[in-house]
């Protein structure tokens, strides 16, 4: 017990020193690796005791915003996990055998799994694309024991709208990048010095959250979106011919215009890159438990 204060003690110092906006984002990777080298015990990094990610939602409450700058959409209330999920949530699919299970890929294509070039548990887990992002949905719905799409990937405007408020802010901490606030490239247009060149634990740049308090929805990488490309609003799963996917927030390797709220990202999806991970979106509110 009194080994375990400890270290509670040692984590809490190492979050007083991420709320520090001082702190430098090199500083910022070494305490999220130091926090995975105590066990990270943050809520929404982990997993519960029955083995399932430990999800921090988010309330996004009802009302309009304007979408991509110029579109007036109303919203009903929805919640956001507070964090992109992690390498050690995606392994509690893998390990419950997420893979073998065929009604988790109905109507999607089943690739082979790709594991993440950084294998941290408290960072996002990427290298997974859009059909592997779904059928973590369907899975975690079926644990929990709710209707298929309560949990699932959110939708480009829900996306936004968590992102940047009913104000639609051009970045979730204001409308001017402010360095050191995101894990981005800086130096790709000198917009900054910084540039670390892989991504990082989840939740590092808490001065960087949204009007709502969710994190990382600026940089680290890229996040994927439900709907196909020409339909910000869409929910269903489409034809067989799949096409393109949009992604959201920019990432670790590009700069900070790629992360701005309304930039969206086009791709395959099948692509499984290091740059692209998912976050979950709920359509009722499901109980924070981490038990």
């Amino acid at each position: 017990m009194r080994l375990f204060t400890q270290v509670e003690e040692v984590i809490s110092r190492l979050e007083l020193k991420l709320q520090d906006v001082t702190t430098t984002p090199p500083q910022r990777l070494d305490l999220g690796n130091e926090l995975e080298r105590l066990g990270d015990y943050r809520s929404g990094v982990g997993v519960t005791r029955r083995g399932l990610p430990d999800i921090d939602w988010v309330e996004i409450p009802a009302g309009q915003f304007q979408y991509q700058g110029k579109q007036p959409l109303e919203l009903p209330t929805f919640w956001m996990s507070r964090y992109p999920i992690t390498n050690r949530q995606y392994h509690a699919f893998i390990d419950d055998g997420g893979y073998q299970e065929p009604t988790l890929w109905r109507a999607l294509l089943q690739p082979r799994p790709k594991f993440s070039r950084w294998f941290q548990g408290n960072r996002p887990r990427t290298n997974v694309c859009w059909f592997e992002a779904v059928a973590f949905t369907r899975w975690l719905n079926t644990c929990l024991g709710l209707p298929l799409g309560a949990i699932r990937l959110p939708t480009e405007a829900e996306w936004e709208k968590a992102a940047g408020g009913e104000e639609s802010l051009i970045y979730p901490w204001g409308n001017d990048y402010r360095s050191g606030f995101a894990n981005v490239d800086e130096t790709y247009q000198k917009d900054g010095p910084w540039s670390l060149g892989q991504t990082t634990a989840v939740g590092l740049y808490p001065h960087g959250r949204s009007p709502y308090g969710v994190a990382d929805l600026a940089g680290n990488v890229w996040e994927w979106c439900l709907n196909r490309d020409s339909s910000p609003g869409a929910v269903g799963i489409d034809s067989s011919l799949y096409p393109l996917r949009v992604s959201r927030g920019g990432c670790w390797k590009l700069g900070p215009d790629y992360a701005a709220n309304t930039r969206r990202f086009r791709s395959s999806p099948w692509r499984q890159g290091e740059e692209r991970t998912f976050r979950l979106m709920a359509t009722q509110l499901v109980p924070n438990r981490r038990r």
